[in-house]
């Protein structure tokens, strides 16, 4: 005998597609888990290319897409770097929107010119 939820299927059966609300926030929390990626690693040449790219962004009041891995997922902040904060090891990034948002130099992963 077929029913409406499953087309074939048996209702003796149907009863047990229950699932319990911690038994599914645990399994969309595991498939979470499973997208994360390790951060990449830069090397020396790398931060050359990114140094060299601020300066003529910062010159020319370019506009910029950075992106930085956090935990296991990657981001991207488009804007203009108004400050690089040495001391503190971080980029002021002012967006479009005049927000502004700091990226950890250990967190970055990417810079390039918007629209590239």
């Amino acid at each position: 005998m077929a029913n409406k939820l499953t087309p074939g299927s048996n209702m003796r059966w149907e009863s047990m597609r229950m699932i319990l609300p911690e038994w599914r926030d645990a399994w969309l929390q595991h498939q979470k888990e499973q997208k994360k990626v390790k951060k990449p690693v830069l090397d020396e040449q790398q931060w050359e290319e990114f140094e060299w790219l601020l300066n003529e962004a910062m010159k020319e009041n370019a506009e910029l897409v950075f992106t930085y891995w956090k935990d296991g997922f990657f981001y991207d902040v488009a804007g203009w770097c108004h400050h690089v904060n040495t001391s503190q090891q971080q980029f002021h990034i002012k967006d479009s929107e005049d927000d502004v948002h700091y990226v950890p130099f250990d967190q970055l992963t990417d810079i390039k010119r918007a629209g590239e």
